[in-house]
């Protein structure tokens, strides 16, 4: 049985609508059932309210709700550096300050610590920002939080400010596996294309055998049959 030319370019096209179909309505349902990770959703994964973050009155004591955090990061060589800066002037825009800073280079690899102190209430979408910072760069592995319930005039200004512990490291590639800087990016780019690819063939050759199947129905079974169907049988004339 040969196969049409029309036949093969509109399994083609079938393939392709069905793949954008699915993808999109992947993209939908993934946008409307993810959780949103802002303000609300970090606070309900922690089990606190909005209103525990900041200041409140206790009979006649003002009280606070100080946050100790703890993140960590995995990145990737050489965004050591323009993650530490990314972090620092947005400690600076939360109304913050970073406490201290250590940094150390060994075996062609940075890690560090940053600590930062803020105020209570911009926690939330500093962690946020953080993490979101870190993941364009490599990848969050530790978030840890606890908060602690304090008078005002039994500490220090700074006290009332959450701790931050920000712990950073890069990866470090194994030795004999060195592969040099410039084409780092290179291979980055050649295994993620060779990976769609893949992925690609994978999905792409099932759907276009599955949508030529389904253009071969309709065009030799289900149109013919139609066709018989509507022509008008014979020795059906009028015998008037």
């Amino acid at each position: 049985m040969w196969v049409k030319r029309k036949e093969i370019l509109a399994a083609v096209m079938l393939g392709l609508a069905l793949t954008l179909f699915v993808y999109y309505s992947s993209i939908i349902n993934e946008a409307a059932y993810k959780p949103f990770y802002g303000e609300s959703s970090l606070l309900s994964e922690w089990g606190l309210s909005a209103k525990s973050f900041g200041s409140y009155a206790q009979g006649s004591q003002q009280r606070y709700q100080v946050i100790t955090e703890t993140i960590e990061g995995e990145l990737e060589r050489g965004a050591f550096e323009s993650v530490v800066d990314s972090i620092v002037v947005l400690v600076d825009h939360k109304g913050g300050y970073v406490k201290s800073l250590r940094m150390t280079y060994v075996d062609g690899a940075w890690s560090g610590q940053l600590i930062c102190k803020l105020p209570p209430e911009n926690v939330t979408t500093f962690t946020f920002r953080v993490r979101e910072i870190i993941d364009t760069n490599g990848t969050v592995t530790y978030i840890n939080i606890s908060v602690e319930d304090v008078e005002a005039q039994q500490q220090p200004q700074e006290a009332n400010y959450s701790t931050i512990y920000i712990n950073l490291k890069e990866k470090k590639l194994q030795s004999g596996n060195e592969i040099p800087a410039p084409m780092a990016p290179v291979i980055e780019i050649l295994s993620k294309g060779l990976l769609l690819i893949a992925q690609g063939v994978m999905v792409g050759v099932p759907i276009c055998f599955a949508s030529l199947g389904v253009v071969l129905l309709v065009n030799r079974g289900l149109l013919p049959l139609w066709r018989n169907l509507l022509k008008k049988p014979k020795g059906t004339a009028s015998t008037a």
